[in-house]
């Protein structure tokens, strides 16, 4: 286990104390410390100061899209990874766009290594290494992180329209064409393809189910606003409207 209780690194980590300050924030009460391994200098991943405000001094644990935490949840092993990245990606605000995108580039594979050191799954732990690189350039460089979308995007859509016309007995020439669209986005990305190979197919296979996710926290909120407007009026004190659940996006401080 790389992540410690003790600036010594010498106790394994068994306790994470966070405060919960907001629906999505919150503030690390004691420091922990990372060391992957013996010949690796010690990283304290310093507590925040609970006395002082959430800005630029708080976490959202890792930053999964309310969207997608179906698939994949903003706590638990990748827990500590993501305050150690969170961390890092403090440093980094400061630099200028073109160094902090380097610097990035190191951070979110040590945030990748860090996430299988405490049991995530290889799969799951590159396509979280492929969010935060992506996240990094719309963070550093909003422009490129727009384009970067744009050509994920493209490349998913042309395998969800090559999967239904081969379904359809198109034959596999409209997969090769997806491929081969995925493989020239890459290109175009240079020493950041793998981030494209990973995201294309990636959103490609979990479109359909995102979109039920969707569909059924949409339901749940239909169904929660129409009980709440029937009861309101039977209430002595209503409670507040429903949200639209894990959709709604909660604004940082």
């Amino acid at each position: 286990m790389p992540f410690h209780q003790d600036a010594a690194a010498t106790e394994p980590l068994t306790a994470i104390q966070l405060v919960q300050r907001t629906k999505r924030c919150f503030q690390l009460a004691q420091p922990i410390y990372y060391r992957p391994d013996a010949a690796s200098a010690i990283v304290r991943i310093a507590a925040h100061d609970l006395s002082a405000g959430l800005k630029n001094n708080s976490t959202d644990l890792a930053s999964v899209p309310t969207w997608m935490w179906g698939l994949i949840a903003s706590y638990g092993r990748q827990t500590a990874p993501a305050l150690l990245h969170d961390q890092r990606m403090a440093a980094c605000s400061h630099l200028p766009p073109e160094e902090a995108l380097r610097r990035r580039r190191v951070d979110d594979e040590e945030f990748r290594r860090a996430l299988l050191d405490t049991g995530v799954a290889a799969l799951r732990a590159r396509l979280m290494w492929a969010g935060v690189s992506a996240q990094a350039y719309l963070e550093h460089s909003r422009g490129r992180g727009l384009l970067l979308a744009a050509s994920v995007g493209v490349g998913a859509l042309a395998f969800i329209a090559a999967s239904w016309l081969a379904a359809a007995g198109a034959g596999p020439m409209p997969l090769a064409g997806a491929v081969l669209l995925t493989a020239v986005l890459c290109l175009v990305w240079i020493r950041d393809w793998p981030v494209v190979a990973v995201l294309v197919p990636a959103f490609a296979l979990f479109s359909p189910f995102l979109a039920a996710a969707a569909v059924g926290s949409l339901l749940l909120w239909l169904c929660e606003a129409g009980w709440w407007a029937v009861s309101k009026p039977l209430t002595k004190d209503p409670s507040p409207p429903p949200v639209v659940g894990p959709l709604t996006r909660t604004p940082h401080p």
